[in-house]
């Protein structure tokens, strides 16, 4: 599977520069890189080594192009290439979402759409904030408190032009989203690393523990916003489990923004993750081996509106009736 990851923030957080600074490192070699506007992309002084159409190739062996159509053409389109011999073969994928769009849509493509699920999976969100402006784009925009909360990494940018309001938007932040480490960075100047997880689900496992501690609750009164994780020790029967996912997706999906956890299931040696985003679940894959000491259920929710107590009563509810079955 080909790990894809999805850089988002609002208009004039960024995107485009931390993508002008990532396409240069040799840490992107065999990505494929997806934006919204090629054109954006500052590459005419690189080296180009081919062209095709719209697609080109850097000499560090990055691949640019365009969505053409929508995420599925394009990303199919590349695989067509590379299996006719017209791109090389790449391992990994980022897309760049444009400033106004509620990523959730585009989670969903990537776990649901029947095209893609042969040959991607998504890997991790990272989300660039504006220090400049982002307070009142918060108060005034829906998407971009979506796209905070729905990330993995939060990226604070223009630093050197508001360094009094960085710490105040620290704060904001991790009120929207507890999960996500937040980093300043200059000009754009992030590893690519940051990207990708390495395709370990043990790397999000450490971070989600590192920020959320004591099954804390973090709540953004401002906007609805709930982070928040549930952490069960005795191993859960998987039909209960699968029965409770499906009926908050089915009766709460749109405040789902962003469901991630390690299962302790009976029957299975290593832990199950699920990985859901609204109405949308990825098929749950077990591990080999647990990441660490811990044998506990530990599932991590962002949601608007949702409390955990309410969805851990309902947990031990199917719990309890798949016990009594």
């Amino acid at each position: 599977m080909i790990p894809v990851s999805i850089i988002t923030g609002f208009l004039g957080s960024g995107k485009t520069t931390l993508l002008n600074h990532l396409v240069r490192q040799p840490g992107m070699a065999d990505t494929a890189v997806i934006v919204n506007e090629f054109g954006e992309i500052g590459i005419d002084h690189l080296l180009i080594e081919q062209a095709f159409e719209d697609t080109v190739l850097l000499e560090n062996g990055c691949i640019c192009c365009s969505i053409r159509g929508d995420l599925v053409d394009t990303l199919t389109d590349l695989c067509r290439k590379v299996a006719q011999g017209e791109l090389p073969p790449f391992s990994r994928t980022v897309v760049e979402t444009t400033g106004l769009a509620d990523p959730a849509p585009i989670l969903q493509t990537l776990m649901s759409d029947e095209r893609l699920q042969r040959d991607f999976a998504l890997d991790r969100i990272v989300t660039t904030v504006d220090a400049v402006n982002a307070f009142g784009q918060l108060e005034d925009f829906d998407e971009a408190v979506k796209q905070i909360a729905v990330a993995d990494n939060l990226l604070i940018t223009k630093s050197d032009l508001a360094a009094n309001r960085v710490a105040a938007l620290q704060g904001r932040l991790r009120a929207i989203n507890a999960l996500a480490p937040v980093d300043v960075i200059d000009h754009g100047h992030a590893d690519p690393d940051v990207l990708f997880s390495g395709g370990k689900a043990e790397r999000d496992v450490g971070e989600w523990r590192q920020h959320v501690h004591d099954q804390g609750h973090q709540h953004d009164i401002d906007s609805g916003i709930n982070s928040f994780s549930i952490l069960i020790d005795e191993p859960l029967p998987w039909t209960a489990v699968k029965s409770w996912l499906e009926t908050v997706a089915s009766l709460r999906g749109a405040d789902l923004l962003r469901v991630k956890g390690l299962l302790n299931v009976v029957g299975h040696r290593g832990p199950v993750v699920v990985h859901g985003v609204q109405h949308v679940f990825h098929t749950p894959v077990e591990l080999r081996e647990w990441p660490d000491a811990a044998r506990n259920t530990r599932i991590v929710f962002i949601t608007k509106g949702l409390e955990r107590m309410a969805l851990e009563n309902a947990l031990v509810a199917f719990v309890n009736q798949a016990r009594a079955a």
